[in-house]
C-alpha cells in the first residue's frame, strides 16, 4: 500500500474540500504530485529559509473522509517562506541534500506552487490519501 500526496492551490477551504475523492488533478486545479514524499512542507521551507521549524504555523485539517483520504491547508507563513526562495538557493539545496533531478523538480514545483498561491493570494493545500 503506498501513499498519494499532492500539493495544490485553491481559492478558499470550500473548493479544496471538493478534492476530497479524487485528489487535485481530477478537479482540475494547479498541483504538484509528490506521491510518496511524506517529509511536510513546514519542514522543507525551514530547511530552505534556514530558519527554525518552530516559526512555522501548524497546517490545519479541512476535510478528512475518516478513513483514508484527508486535506490539509498549509500555513501561511510556511507559503511564504517557500515561495520566497530563489532558484540559487533551491540549487545550493539539492547539493547539500544530494537531490537528483527529479527531487530537485518537484521542490522547484512545490515553490512554484508556493509563488502562485501568494500571487494569487490563495491557500496551498496538501491532499493525502493512503
Amino acid at each position: 500500500m503506498g501513499v498519494l500526496v499532492d500539493y495544490f492551490t485553491a481559492d478558499s477551504e470550500q473548493s479544496a474540500q471538493l478534492v476530497l475523492s479524487d485528489g487535485p488533478g481530477a478537479a482540475n486545479l494547479p498541483y504538484a504530485d509528490c506521491k510518496g514524499w511524506l517529509d511536510g512542507l513546514d519542514t522543507l521551507a525551514a530547511e530552505l529559509s534556514g530558519r527554525d521549524l518552530s516559526e512555522f504555523g501548524d497546517s490545519e485539517v479541512v476535510a478528512d473522509d475518516g478513513e483514508s483520504t484527508s486535506v490539509d491547508r498549509a500555513a501561511p507563513e510556511t507559503v511564504a517562506a517557500l515561495a520566497d526562495t530563489d532558484d540559487a538557493r533551491l540549487r545550493e539545496y539539492a547539493e547539500e541534500e544530494l537531490l537528483d533531478e527529479f527531487e530537485l523538480a518537484r521542490v522547484t514545483a512545490l515553490r512554484d506552487l508556493a509563488r502562485e498561491a501568494v500571487r494569487l493570494n490563495q491557500g496551498m493545500y496538501r491532499w493525502t490519501c493512503v
